[in-house]
Order: C-alpha cells, then structure tokens, then sequence
C-alpha cells in the first residue's frame, strides 16, 4: 500500500488572505472571508497558495487583532520564514465544510446557477455574489449579447429572490 501525503487541497475553497508577518516570534496576520470572521478556524487544515506553490498549515494558535486575526503556524517562530507567506491565499478542501440539511446551499454552490424571472423568462447564470453591508447581490452574466452588461439582483429573500431549487440548479426571482 502507497501513503501518500495531502498537500493539496482536493477541491480548493478560498477561505481567507495572510497578510503581513506580526512580531519577531512567527505570528503572522489573517483576513478571515468566512461570513462569521472566527468561523475561519473551523475549517483545517489550511493551505496557503502563492506562486502556485502549496503549503499545508496547522495553526498552533489565533488572537483576534483588530478587524483581522494573528496566527502562529505550528513549527515556525522565525519572521523570515512567515514573511515568505505574504499575500497567500488561505484554501481548504470543500470537504472541510459541515454538511448542509436539506435545501441548504453555501453561496460557492449556486455560482452557475440558471436565473429566471417569475415570468419564467431566462436572465442568465450566476457569476459572483457580493457582499454589502445591507444585502447580498446575486452578479447574473446577462443572456443577452445586446446589453452585455451583468445584471445586479439583490438577495433578499422571500420579496427579489422567490426560491433557489439546489436539485435543478435554478433560481426564481421578481425581475424584470
């Protein structure tokens, strides 16, 4: 039998950005994308991606700072060595996640998602989500090549978005 070692993540899910080293001691800053800012710390093993190159992480410790964290990645406490680390991408594996219930998605899920009016007429497919501060906006690359501009549907649900079927892969919204 073959052990192989995971160093890279199966189906990679950006979760977070490390910023700059903190301290002489290895700590290093994170920026958390995970909707609750700490929630990021729930999902390990982490992998960092820069240059593609992978290097899988394990956090030996974490402190909020600010509107970001600092972490101390297991086995380093030398600034030169998290300095490398600078502007990675923090993935993990989509199986990190916890399973959902029933009709449950998580926004990566319904990326190329068919969009369609109540009318039963086609937008188009989701592209992007955007977050605001007052709500979510569904980015719909237009259907036409006419306007080719993306179309912007706020997600709010029960009034804009009417339902999101995660079988079929639609969602029904009132728009025009």
């Amino acid at each position: 039998m073959i052990n192989i070692s995971i160093n890279i993540p199966e189906k990679p899910l950006l979760i977070g950005k490390v910023g700059k080293s903190y301290g002489v001691l290895g700590w290093i800053n994170i920026f958390s994308f995970t909707e609750k800012k700490d929630a990021i710390f729930n999902y390990l093993p982490w992998f960092f991606f820069k240059e593609k190159k992978w290097k899988k992480v394990q956090i030996e410790n974490w402190k909020k700072y600010k509107n970001h964290f600092i972490v101390n990645i297991k086995g380093i406490s030398d600034r030169s060595i998290t300095e490398k680390f600078t502007n990675s991408d923090i993935i993990i594996s989509k199986h990190a996640l916890p399973l959902l219930k029933k009709n449950d998605y998580y926004w990566h899920d319904i990326i190329n998602y068919k969009v369609f009016n109540t009318d039963q007429r086609y937008l188009g497919n989701v592209i992007n989500l955007i977050r605001t501060k007052n709500n979510d906006i569904l980015v719909v690359k237009n259907k036409s090549d006419i306007f080719k501009k993306n179309i912007l549907i706020p997600f709010i649900e029960n009034k804009i978005i009417k339902n999101v079927d995660t079988k079929n892969k639609f969602i029904f919204v009132q728009w025009n």
